[in-house]
């Protein structure tokens, strides 16, 4: 071989020594960003979405660190609507094999995945997960989706998952036939989408979630709510399968489509220790008994968790007291927040006296203390009302864990700002199940409850809401429906920032219409408004009861109208602004009152002072008599409301109100707004405003120098002319008019002619 030969093998084999050392050191720093040592005594800790992608990244890619401890040091968001996550921890050829402590910490997953393996752990060996809550959504097109795990391949040791629960809803809606002898075949769990080899146990855990294939004609089959499929054996350990199974049914040619707990190969073996109990019974009724019912009534001397089936309340006695402390399925309760409890020592042991915050109830007392309780107006079905926008102080609060809010009796819609319409929790496609943290939602309730409990720990701190908006060329743009998050009032302007939304906001009445206010009215605990977003940006929900600062104050007229059963406002304001859309009332039958400018319709719309004359539109919706009052805050020298479907002429610096008939084939343009200010240049003096026009037989006499305009009330102008001195204006047929006369100074006066 020749030096230059030479050279360059040195060349070639100094590189790779470089591209080893390179693969060496990423590997190494990779996992160097992780405190902690890998070890039982001293896990590897995973602080936050970052560190879960290098979780990630170390496994499936450099096969790194798959049997070391781990464990979660607060809750993480994984993915989300607008970005969800698709890479999972765990793959055919680097399964996981160590442990994940949850150590009683939550993560909230949003998944959108076409391959197989959809869940946050994909494949398995012999790993242990403990101590860990996982809710959210898994969108799947493929096969063995699982709230915990996708696939356990366990060739040595068993994979355990203890003192977890799964919250997650799994939509199967695109399920692909893989194999053609199985169509539409998901093999999906509420845990554990398939145990292939070995040995799966769960202890203590609980599936609360959902798995569904929402289309009107279901074709995703083969699911259940611990593990879609066992080729070998799995245990059970007092567990509880409270979740929904909505997929295509079981019947004599599919009867394994959906199970309590698992489906069994042929020689696959099922074993239960303790009590592992179901809510609703999804076995076929040819296949083998899976747990037991939960119970009719709670036991004596125990705390039982409260479930619903139905209309049927059955109750899970797995609570536990040691001393003082109360723990579910492994999960410790926090006293005041998720129960009260007092224990009273006596000769015969510990006497147990429970209030349940969290759906939890003992021997000698019921659910009656939740964290948060609000106000809502119950469904008064003869005039469709009792609407009201509410939110939860509470993150991720289930509608099934509220007090007083049943899946039977209760109506829920989230507004979706992009196709303008109400989505209800129950809509096949767009099926929801919990409230989003800083969201708010519409309600209507049959129950006789005067109020809703929510569970949990309180939110505090700030809180990220990306705005929905959506470019259109009328009205209806950007409507947000947001909500107080917090166990306080908060402020728009302050909690809720002004950034990219515009000022004021609109409150839902109980007789399902939509009132605007001001910035400067707080926004109580447990309700939601309406704001009007200007862009799609996020902005942060403050955590705090501050109020606006005052601002200088500027002139506004409110007008409201009202019947027997609705009212309705407006109002426009002298100064320069964006003005707020008039947004369409959820109740049909309301009148609809709103301020025409511009070629748009607002709620409260923001002009400058050159205008002087203004549409108000009005929408009766249903014949009948209405009242339109008035509420003038300014300095006007003129201000008339002009009826031009009845010619009527209204100086609203004198009257407080005016009444009319309606219906609903009127012009919605039905009246106009005139003004003038008293404080502008031209406007007139106290000495100069007295009577300046008389009546004398049949004609006017007018005394004075300018410029003279006569109206009807209709304010259909009929004199125009230039007059110095004494005039005479001929011809005036018999009514009422109106004179205005402008030189230095504007006179009015208002005359009959008889």
């Amino acid at each position: 071989m020749n030096s230059r030969n030479m050279k360059t093998v040195k060349q070639i084999m100094t590189k790779g020594i470089v591209m080893i050392l390179f693969v060496v050191i990423f590997t190494t720093t990779s996992l160097a960003q992780f405190y902690g040592c890998g070890t039982a005594s001293d896990p590897y800790l995973i602080n936050n979405a970052e560190d879960w992608t290098i979780l990630t990244d170390n496994i499936n890619i450099y096969g790194v660190g798959s049997d070391a401890y781990y464990k979660l040091t607060a809750d993480i968001i994984l993915g989300s609507e607008e970005e969800p996550i698709r890479t999972i921890v765990g793959v055919d050829d680097h399964a996981f094999k160590g442990e994940f402590d949850g150590d009683f910490h939550t993560i909230h997953i949003y998944m959108d995945r076409t391959e197989k393996y959809a869940a946050p752990f994909g494949v398995t060996d012999g790993a242990t997960i403990k101590d860990l809550k996982v809710d959210g959504t898994i969108i799947t097109t493929n096969k063995f989706a699982g709230g915990i795990v996708a696939y356990t391949n366990n060739t040595n040791n068993a994979t355990t998952i203890q003192n977890c629960i799964s919250g997650i809803n799994i939509i199967c809606d695109s399920i692909v036939t893989v194999n053609p002898n199985k169509p539409f075949d998901c093999t999906h769990g509420g845990f554990v989408g398939q145990n292939n080899k070995g040995t799966l146990t769960f202890e203590n855990c609980i599936f609360n979630g959902s798995i569904i294939d929402s289309k009107e004609t279901k074709t995703a089959n083969k699911c259940t709510g611990f593990v879609g499929w066992v080729n070998n054996t799995v245990n059970y350990i007092n567990c509880t399968m409270a979740g929904l199974i909505d997929v295509k049914p079981n019947d004599d040619e599919l009867p394994n489509s959906m199970a309590n707990f698992h489906r069994l190969a042929n020689n696959a073996k099922a074993h239960y220790d303790g009590y592992s109990y179901y809510i609703i019974d999804y076995t076929y009724n040819d296949l083998p008994k899976q747990g037991v019912q939960a119970l009719k009534s709670s036991p004596a001397n125990e705390i039982s968790k409260v479930y619903i089936n139905g209309r049927e309340t059955l109750y899970v006695p797995e609570a536990v007291i040691i001393n003082e402390d109360v723990t579910y399925y492994g999960w410790t309760l926090t006293k005041g927040v998720d129960y009260l409890i007092d224990i009273v020592s006596t000769s015969e042991g510990n006497s147990v006296v429970v209030n349940g915050i969290n759906n939890y109830v003992g021997s000698f007392s019921s659910v009656a203390a939740p964290t948060c309780e609000i106000s809502v107006n119950i469904w008064d079905e003869t005039d469709n009302s009792g609407w009201q926008a509410i939110s939860s102080p509470v993150d991720r609060q289930r509608f099934d864990n509220v007090n007083h809010m049943t899946s039977s009796i209760h109506n829920i819609y989230y507004y979706d700002e992009e196709n303008r319409q109400w989505l209800e929790y129950r809509d096949p496609e767009h099926r929801f199940d919990h409230f989003s943290n800083g969201h708010g939602y519409l309600y209507r309730t049959e129950s006789t409850s005067e109020s809703l409990g929510f569970n949990g720990t309180l939110n505090t701190g700030d809180i990220d809401y990306a705005l929905s908006y959506t470019e259109k060329d009328d009205n209806q743009t950007g409507f947000n429906l947001i909500g107080n998050p917090y166990n306080h009032e908060i402020y728009k302007g302050v909690a809720i920032p002004n950034d990219y939304i515009k000022e004021g906001y609109c409150v839902m009445t109980s007789n399902g219409t939509w009132e605007y206010k001001y910035d400067n009215e707080a926004i109580p605990v447990g309700a939601a408004v309406m704001v009007q977003a200007i862009s799609g940006k996020t902005i942060q929900i403050k955590d705090t009861d501050d109020a606006p600062v005052a601002t200088e104050e500027y002139d506004n007229i409110w007008f409201k109208v009202n019947n027997s059963q609705f009212e309705d406002v407006a109002c426009i304001n002298f100064k320069e602004g964006l003005g707020f859309d008039k947004l369409e009332h959820y109740n049909a039958n309301a009148p609809m009152l709103y301020v025409r400018y511009d070629d748009k319709s607002f709620a409260s719309v923001d002009i400058n002072e050159e205008i002087d004359e203004i549409t108000l539109a009005f929408e009766a919706k249903k014949t009948g008599e209405y009242t339109l009052s008035f509420n003038v805050n300014g300095q006007f020298d003129y201000l008339h409301l002009i009826d031009r479907m009845k010619g009527t002429d209204v100086d609203m610096l004198i009257e407080e109100n005016y009444s009319f008939v309606a219906t609903n084939n009127d012009n919605i343009d039905r009246f106009i707004v005139r003004f003038k200010y008293s404080d502008e240049p031209g406007s007139e003096s106290d000495e100069d405003s007295k009577t300046f026009a008389w009546q004398n037989g049949s004609e006017l006499i007018v005394n004075g120098e300018g410029i003279l305009e006569v109206y009807e009330l209709s304010g259909r102008l009929v004199v125009k002319t230039n007059i110095n001195g004494v005039a005479v204006v001929n011809d005036l047929k018999k009514g009422i008019y109106v004179l205005r006369l402008t030189d230095n100074y504007i006179k009015k006066q208002k005359i009959v002619i008889r």
